[in-house]
């Protein structure tokens, strides 16, 4: 069986949708589990009305934590929350309707070929649409200078701008073993998605799809979207000239590396970050 986590904080607006590409997918072998994390609007009453009139599909998982933010509730989910596999659901997207089929059936081929036992996770593109559905990228990794390659090296993904999002992973439950327990990284609202992807990408199997599954919704309220301004490469060159920059990004990596349950290498990821800034800057000028 396969558990969808979905945490919701004031998402009356697109929930509705949400939850009907849900119900509409090829893969019938799911169950919808859902943690409100102290919505005030409309929210948790349009979920007891989808939970009511599907009871076998859907469930309301209720504890005294309130707002605990998106990555600790979605973790907490998956804590709590017993399947075979798992996928991570936000609240005002839309799935296409073999989302589901599609990444189960891709991650079933890699279990057979590195066994059951191995912690295994898959992740896929995204399509980038506004509050009404019109697209405006078709492709997130291509339309924003992602590059889902990087998951092949750790320190690549480490250090670039990450291709893998929550909304998009699947993992098996060796993989769910390894994640927990959950360490939150510091000043972020999500990261859940990235605490996956660095653990298997450095303890078990990570791969991707490359095709879009979702209809990845930006708006004004997102925890979490596609900055579409925000150029790498600038980045970097903004870098180069203004030392400071870097040194702020050193820090930040030296406190992930610190929650990680495994050695980072700082010596290496300088050297990522390093030899990226030089990269960009010849690029920059030519």
């Amino acid at each position: 069986m396969i558990a969808i986590l979905m945490s919701t904080y004031n998402g009356s607006l697109f929930i509705k949708e949400q939850i009907e590409s849900i119900l509409k997918q090829t893969n019938k072998e799911w169950l919808l589990y859902i943690r409100d994390d102290g919505s005030t609007d409309d929210t948790r009453m349009i979920l007891q009305e989808y939970a009511k009139k599907n009871p076998n599909k859907i469930h309301l998982l209720r504890d005294e934590f309130m707002n605990m933010g998106a990555g600790r509730s979605f973790m907490y989910l998956l804590k709590v929350v017993d399947a075979d596999y798992y996928m991570f659901c936000d609240q005002d997207d839309v799935w296409m309707e073999n989302k589901i089929e599609r990444t189960y059936s891709y991650l079933r081929e890699l279990e057979q070929k590195y066994g059951e036992n191995t912690a295994i996770g898959v992740f896929t593109d995204l399509t980038v649409v506004d509050a009404d559905l019109t697209v405006l990228m078709p492709s997130l990794w291509k339309g924003d200078n992602r590059n889902p390659d990087f998951v092949y090296d750790f320190y690549k993904q480490w250090t670039n701008r990450h291709a893998s999002y929550g909304c998009t992973q699947m993992f098996n439950l060796a993989a769910k073993k390894l994640l927990l327990p959950y360490r939150q990284f510091e000043g972020t609202m999500g990261a859940h998605d990235n605490w996956v992807e660095y653990i298997l990408i450095k303890k078990g199997v990570y791969d991707y799809i490359d095709e879009s599954t979702i209809l990845y919704r930006q708006h004004g309220t997102n925890v979490v979207g596609a900055n579409f301004s925000h150029s790498y490469k600038d980045d970097i060159h903004k870098i180069f000239h203004d030392p400071s920059l870097l040194w702020g990004k050193i820090v930040k990596d030296y406190k992930r590396m610190k929650i990680m349950p495994f050695h980072v290498s700082l010596s290496k990821v300088l050297w990522y970050r390093f030899y990226q800034s030089i990269e960009a800057f010849i690029k920059k000028s030519l």
